[in-house]
């Protein structure tokens, strides 16, 4: 891997700038599949005949609680991936950052 160059740094940052909205959505839908889950769960239960075990057992092997899983899963993925490459793009910048403040503290 190369040295960041000034390129590098102005696509970082536009990276960064223009993900900060959708990363803060991302983040926002897995905070809210999170709540949404109890719901789904007590849905399930209450459709449920048995035993408290029973029930359990037909909530949480609902189709509707295994496809929650599904979307919840893949919201992390996003929300994690975002959440990576824009540490990546910061990288970039502060690794350019240092190598131009010795580059100044060198031509002293």
């Amino acid at each position: 891997m190369t040295l960041p160059t000034e390129k590098d740094v102005e696509k970082a940052l536009h990276y960064v700038a223009s993900t900060d909205e959708t990363h803060a959505k991302e983040i926002a839908h897995v905070k809210a599949l999170e709540h949404q889950v109890k719901t789904i769960k007590a849905l399930a239960y209450l459709d449920a005949d048995g035993t408290v075990g029973e029930r359990t057992a037909t909530a949480d092997s609902s189709q509707v609680y295994q496809a929650w899983i599904n979307t919840y899963e893949n919201a992390i993925a996003t929300s994690e991936t975002t959440k990576a490459k824009r540490k990546r793009a910061e990288l970039t910048i502060d690794v350019w950052r240092s190598i131009n403040a010795n580059r100044r503290i060198a031509n002293v």
